[in-house]
């Protein structure tokens, strides 16, 4: 019986020590680098910071490119509020939270009008889906989310097929949209039943276009200093294609990724001596 009970804790030890050494998501560069880059077990991305229209610019999926830097913008916000109003360069960059498996991060974007945008972005290990949680704050009294895009994503690819859909109702799946390149995909997920997708498939050039999430009846009136409910819509770097994309709305109705490994605040695998006694 002791030497079970020894087994199962070097098995344990082993497991937990594995489980340290192969969920590593990795966060890289500060503001004021050209780029943020992200890397889960799953896909690479990186954050355009140092110019205009921050935001998603490159991403690789298992190692292959899924869309090449560009010039421009391709990831970001936009609100017609006086004018259209695009979120601009990172003006802060934070690391919140880094363990096993996660980390969580807060890009900030000025509009140069009203609005300063604040992304707290979680990205984990053995799933595609990235949670984005977006306020505004207000500089001057004005809507959160109206008549805009939230967000946009100029695709600016040659792209082998996109697809939208809209909400299934109140529990979801929620409206989505996605495109599709050399057997990977990328997606953007509502996570509200009022919230609508759209695709531009002919915008710039065919087989290019733009898509994005619309939450207008979602917005709000903000005053000065003031900072707005968050926003929730999950983002999504995977391999596969239509059929992969898709599922995973099913995941986001349910509030995000499912069945991935827990970890506690060091990082360390949750397990409980009681586990360990019923191991034995």
């Amino acid at each position: 019986m002791k030497k079970v009970f020894f087994y199962a804790i070097v098995a344990l030890f082993l497991l937990t020590f594995s489980i340290d050494s192969t969920f590593s998501v990795t966060v890289e560069g500060k503001k004021g680098d050209e780029v943020i880059k992200i890397s889960t077990d799953t896909y690479k991305v990186h954050w355009k910071a140092g110019a205009a229209q921050s935001g998603y610019i490159e991403a690789f999926v298992k190692g292959k490119v899924l869309f090449e830097k560009v010039e421009g913008r391709r990831f970001y916000h936009s609100g017609n509020y006086a004018g259209w109003k695009d979120w601009g360069a990172l003006t802060e960059f934070k690391v919140l939270e880094n363990k096993a498996g996660m980390a969580k991060v807060e890009f900030v974007n000025d509009d140069g009008g009203s609005k300063e945008w604040h992304s707290v972005v979680t990205f984990w290990d053995g799933t595609p889906l990235i949670k984005h949680e977006v306020t505004v704050k207000a500089k001057k009294t004005v809507v959160s989310f109206q008549d805009g895009h939230e967000p946009m994503y100029e695709v600016r690819a040659d792209v082998d097929g996109r697809a939208k859909w809209d909400s299934a109702g109140d529990k979801g799946p929620f409206a989505h949209n996605a495109f599709w390149i050399g057997g990977n995909f990328s997606a953007l997920y509502a996570t509200h039943p009022k919230a609508t997708a759209r695709e531009f498939p002919a915008w710039q050039a065919a087989g290019k276009g733009r898509m994005d999430l619309v939450h207008n009846d979602l917005g709000k009136e903000v005053k000065e200093g003031q900072s707005s409910d968050p926003l929730v819509y999950f983002v999504a770097f995977g391999p596969g294609g239509k059929a992969e994309a898709h599922a995973l709305a099913d995941e986001v109705a349910k509030g995000g990724p499912q069945n991935l490994t827990t970890v506690d605040s060091n990082g360390k695998l949750s397990i409980t001596w009681g586990t360990i006694k019923d191991i034995r």
